[in-house]
């Protein structure tokens, strides 16, 4: 569960990354990201500089919240705070960073290379979806 986290998280990046490459964005403009795998939704909310990471399996999931930093393709997610709700194992905590690679285009988003949540790649590495 925990690499799903992190995979949102990385995906959040992405979404932020892709929104600041527009500067005519509104800087209170929500970029939003969608993901299922193996029965888990994956929802990665982005604004100019954070991002909430929601992780949820039927009543159980995290919410994650993060500050984002970019580096030429590469996004790092420092987590700022957690929420769990139901039962959610290996959780994040406060304090926690993750990296990961975002290549956003035409609506779909790929994460890849990510790094610090390596039990949580299988789920969090792969193609996402713009909500419209």
């Amino acid at each position: 569960m925990f690499r799903l986290l992190v995979a949102g998280c990385a995906l959040a990046l992405v979404a932020f990354s892709a929104g600041a490459e527009d500067k005519k964005e509104d800087p209170k403009a929500v970029t939003t990201w969608l993901r299922e795998v193996n029965g888990i939704d994956l929802k990665f909310e982005f604004g100019k500089d954070t991002a909430t990471f929601n992780v949820t399996s039927g009543d159980n999931g995290v919410v994650v919240k993060a500050k984002l930093t970019k580096e030429k393709d590469v996004l790092t997610a420092e987590f700022t705070d957690v929420e769990e709700k139901g039962t959610f194992p290996s959780k994040p905590k406060k304090g926690d960073k993750i990296s990961f690679k975002w290549v956003a285009k035409d609506g779909t988003a790929t994460l890849s290379e990510l790094k610090g949540a390596d039990d949580a790649k299988d789920v969090l590495e792969g193609e996402y979806k713009l909500k419209k």
